[in-house]
């Protein structure tokens, strides 16, 4: 589920490092012969993110393996890369629990991916990306949401208005979700009006994560903007030996994985 709602990829080194650049505000206006204002970038801090190693491993007997009747023994096997998987979807969604407290997962400023007052770096006033009031997946919760998609801006202030196209719910908001998107006309009403949301902004992908503990959260993507991460250090290795002496097989796996975000711009929450 995680390559649907993060930037799925590789690095190549130890770690890696982030920064941000605020860039230009509106020109100014310039009278005939008048010098060209030149301004210099201000740039954030440095953030460097590092990767998290993964490895399980089990053994069993050559003797159990010679008694196995029903072929059992040899499924261990299948439960290890079911485990590969497993690692890979809880990393991620962690990202999605932490999303709203940041006591795990920060980025520019030692800030949350969720919250109502990020700290911009070429002006005095703050971002927003949180519902201002956290409500439940719904007809309202969605239209405050997308307004507030609307009125994202850049470093300098100046509005930058996201696309967002991916939304992410529990298993019990799935239904909701479905049930807004997918309908011509208003959901839950009685009333032969169109469905303003699908009408103004099309239909959603929607995932279901089954991974998240935070069951009530929602998040409304852009994933074309979106600065969260997932990235192998090192993929999926597996490898076997037998022991010598006391005739046991055994098996493991290994990954390094690196889940991070620098910027918040390209995700809206509600976390009821």
């Amino acid at each position: 589920e995680y390559s649907q709602y993060l930037q799925v990829g590789s690095q190549d080194r130890a770690e890696v490092e982030a920064t941000q650049i605020a860039g230009l505000p509106r020109m100014p206006s310039r009278g005939e012969a008048e010098a060209v204002t030149y301004l210099d970038p201000v740039m954030g801090d440095r953030v460097i993110f590092v990767d998290t190693e993964f490895a399980l491993g089990f053994q069993i007997s050559k003797r159990l393996v010679e008694d196995d009747q029903y072929g059992k023994a040899n499924q261990n096997a299948k439960w290890l890369g079911r485990s590969t998987r497993l690692t890979q979807e809880y990393q991620a969604s962690a990202l999605l629990d932490d999303a709203f407290t940041g006591s795990f997962f920060t980025g520019l400023n030692g800030e949350a991916l969720i919250a109502t007052d990020h700290a911009l770096l070429n002006s005095a006033g703050t971002g927003s990306n949180r519902l201002a009031t956290d409500v439940q997946l719904g007809v309202t919760g969605l239209q405050a949401a997308y307004d507030l998609s609307e009125s994202t801006v850049d470093e300098t202030g100046d509005p930058i208005p996201i696309m967002p196209d991916t939304l992410v719910v529990n298993i019990s908001d799935a239904w909701v979700a479905e049930q807004i998107n997918k309908t011509s006309l208003e959901p839950f009403t009685s009333d032969n009006q169109i469905n303003a949301i699908t009408s103004r902004k099309g239909q959603l992908k929607t995932v279901v994560s089954h991974y998240k503990t935070q069951g009530s959260d929602w998040f409304l993507i852009d994933k074309s903007l979106s600065d969260a991460h997932f990235l192998f250090r090192v993929r999926p290795q597996f490898d076997d030996t037998m022991d010598f002496d006391t005739l046991v097989a055994k098996y493991w796996a290994r990954q390094r994985i690196n889940v991070f975000f620098y910027d918040w711009r390209g995700w809206i929450g509600s976390s009821p």
